[in-house]
């Protein structure tokens, strides 16, 4: 072994592109180029497809996370997930509060952005590497896209970065001097816990994460996992009594899940699949034949959501049922459509869909191969644990959007981790960068 390369390896030696410093002009520019895209597609957040705006108005006037009814009455709700609401109840105060909204995206995207690039530097990428998938993040078209949006996207990818990021601070930390005591132990299960509670209140697929990465550190570490768990389940614990007293029933999630169910299982739907796998598909025909079951059951969702919940659960599994071998087939589709490479016909103009699509084959192929030899690697890679929160959230958004609605956006809080994925595939390229202020003096990262 060379004298630079023993040098390289010493835990002292510093590594070029890391520290504060960095991670300081990382977040700036992020914010500056997300702030820049927020101000110019600033009326994109007029539109309130999910009535988040509608329920942060509500909850800002009246004190009540619901919405009004034509006497101007709030009725409370748990359609939607709390979290992302009630930060932009905070923003109402304001005139409008568009350019509020746009920074808070701005700067949530930049935190990702940044969280990225720590997360890197942790898993052991080299700063160039680490600056590589921030930027990634940092110009991710479906992360761009959803920030313009009065949408839970950019909220739900930071959350989960966080936690991840969270994970291997409070890891590295409690390494420190004597080993891990079970109280320390706990702490880090119960501050990770909690981080996932209100991971779920933004999303509630994000409960599904939690259950998978409390089973999985199980093995690891039964009192970590266990304290995980009951963190996740205290953040939860006042939304779920919250609505056993406003809507009648004790919930840990929403009342949408019926709905999602329903949407990726119904006849329309299934019809349309048995000969064709596009993503055009009579929508207008199903939101009908819905109106026509609710009638027909007497069930308004405007008034009770919990009946209406109910019974789209009930309908959408009578045609998984009814259909099981076209259910399998449904959720290879599904599959498909969330790691779809380019937008639907109708959702962009021709040449955006190709850039796009060559962006994300590009990024994803990059990310399985990264993937594949993590795993091959798995027994000789030292940082192979750090990968578990990650490798958890993408298995449990996979396991869920089989079998719910699912589109590109479902994938964006593991594009962090598909960006992260596509530089480590990469790791072993020889890449000469400044070491130190001499000159001539190289590394290899």
């Amino acid at each position: 072994m060379s004298a630079q390369n023993s040098l390289d390896q010493r835990p002292d030696t510093p590594r070029p592109l890391v520290g504060l410093g960095w991670s300081i002009g990382v977040f700036l520019i992020a914010l500056a180029f997300r702030l820049t895209i927020q101000i110019l597609t600033l009326p994109s957040l007029l539109a309130d497809r999910d009535a988040y705006r509608r329920l942060a108005q509500t909850l800002y006037a009246t004190g009540t996370f619901g919405v009004l009814d034509p006497q101007g009455h709030p009725v409370a709700t748990a359609y939607r997930p709390p979290l992302y609401p009630w930060l932009l109840s905070w923003l109402q105060g304001f005139n409008s509060d568009l350019m509020p909204i746009a920074i808070l995206h701005a700067i949530l995207g930049a935190c990702s952005v940044t969280l990225t690039y720590r997360i890197a530097l942790r898993l052991g990428l080299s700063g160039l590497q680490s600056l590589a998938a921030s930027a990634l993040v940092l110009f991710d078209p479906i992360l761009l896209r959803q920030s313009t949006l009065v949408m839970t996207e950019t909220l739900a990818t930071f959350l989960g970065l966080f936690a991840w990021w969270l994970a291997l601070f409070l890891d590295r930390n409690s390494t420190r001097g004597a080993a891990i005591g079970a109280a320390i132990g706990a702490a880090i299960g119960l501050a990770i816990g909690a981080t996932l509670g209100i991971a779920c209140l933004c999303r509630p697929t994000a409960l599904a994460w939690a259950l998978l990465w409390g089973g999985c550190e199980l093995r690891r570490n039964p009192l970590r996992a266990s304290c995980l768990l009951l963190g996740c389940l205290l953040v939860l614990l006042p939304w779920w009594k919250r609505n056993q007293s406003e809507i009648g029933q004790g919930l840990w999630a929403t009342t949408h899940g019926g709905y999602t169910l329903l949407l990726a299982n119904n006849p329309i739907l299934y019809e349309h699949w048995e000969t064709s796998w596009s993503r055009q598909w009579d929508d207008d025909r199903f939101h009908a034949w819905w109106q026509a079951k609710r009638l027909e059951e007497n069930v308004r969702s405007e008034t009770d959501e919990i009946a209406s919940d109910a019974l789209a659960n009930a309908l959408g599994w009578q045609s998984i049922r009814a259909n099981p071998v076209l259910f399998f087939k449904a959720c290879a589709i599904r599959e498909g459509w969330m790691w779809a490479w380019w937008p639907a016909e109708h959702q962009a103009h021709w040449i955006v869909r190709v850039a796009i699509g060559i962006w994300y084959a590009i990024t994803t192929t990059a990310g399985f191969v990264g993937l594949i030899r993590l795993l091959v690697r798995a027994r000789l890679e030292p940082k192979f644990a750090c990968w578990l929160p990650a490798l958890t959230l993408a298995v449990s958004l996979c396991l869920v959007h089989a079998v719910y609605w699912s589109n590109m956006r479902m994938r964006a809080p593991i594009i962090p981790v598909i960006s992260l994925l596509a530089v480590y595939g990469s790791q072993g390229l020889s890449i000469s960068v400044p070491n130190s202020p001499q000159r001539g003096q190289v590394r290899q990262v």
